[in-house]
């Protein structure tokens, strides 16, 4: 009942961040979710007992956001910024020395992890005269699909996806999720997007639904190592905003690509260049 309550609240929100006009609305809203994502993200790590500079991970990771919407900061100086930043504060720090291999690991990994693909999403919006339907089509196929998954794997659910990993996933739910995303697309073309391709909106909705499983299992298997059950608790019914956002995060890119190829009739690969 929390998880369908949240997403009656969250719902009008998104539907009212992802189409309005105002500029940098949709951009500063994103950042905001990356955040709090990468918060959750690095507190996993914190929670294996490592140091994480968490106030530098999260400023350097908004950097890297600014990158993506601002013309005068290049992507590459962002991830130079990660790269060089995070592991020089380890230099000054009073952690043992032998945990700088793994802390500094994964802070950069949360951090290029969250910020690159967080940056795609608002890429994504931006980038093209169809953005915000773009991020809506991404928006419910991953998460309509997630939830077809999770309805079909309860009540035809036999043979485990992913036993170690998470053994509530099975393979019956993935057919499932596969055909809500799939059927997500379709009505979505005839609804509001007739510019998408009808067997483009298709072959999307295949491949993000199962992107997103592969998103969501990478989560679900750092959460493991870190023995924890969710990234958080902000999101009632849901976890927090890194359970949320990982398969949405994960398949940014992926649709981006995707749609860059179909505007360019597959004859241009120069992705998300200047």
């Amino acid at each position: 009942m929390k998880r369908e309550l949240t997403a009656l609240i969250a719902a009008p929100l998104a539907i009212w961040v992802v189409g309005t006009k105002y500029p940098y609305v949709f951009d500063a809203a994103m950042s905001l979710c990356a955040a709090l994502a990468l918060y959750e993200f690095l507190d996993l790590g914190r929670k294996k007992g490592f140091d994480i500079p968490v106030p530098l991970c999260i400023a350097v990771m908004l950097f890297i956001n600014a990158a993506f919407i601002l013309e005068p900061i290049s992507v590459e100086m962002g991830v130079f910024v990660a790269l060089i930043v995070i592991p020089g504060s380890y230099v000054f720090s009073r952690g043992k020395l032998e945990e700088a291999l793994p802390s500094s690991g994964i802070a950069v990994l949360a951090t290029l992890y969250v910020g690159m693909l967080g940056g795609s999403l608002i890429r994504l919006h931006d980038d093209f005269a169809d953005g915000w339907k773009l991020v809506y089509f991404l928006l419910l196929v991953v998460w309509l699909g997630d939830s077809g998954a999770y309805y079909f794997g309860r009540t035809f659910g036999k043979h485990k996806l992913s036993p170690r990993i998470s053994p509530k996933k099975t393979v019956e739910g993935l057919m499932g999720g596969v055909f809500a995303s799939v059927v997500t697309a379709v009505i979505i073309h005839f609804t509001f997007f007739r510019n998408f391709p009808l067997l483009h909106a298709i072959i999307a909705g295949v491949i993000l639904s199962i992107a997103g499983v592969i998103g969501d299992l990478a989560e679900s298997m750092w959460k493991r190592s870190a023995a924890v059950k969710d990234s958080g608790t902000l999101l009632p019914g849901h976890g927090g905003f890194l359970d949320r956002f990982d398969s949405i995060f994960y398949t940014a890119p992926i649709l981006y690509v995707y749609w860059f190829l179909i505007v360019h009739n597959f004859q241009s690969f120069k992705i998300m260049s200047a």
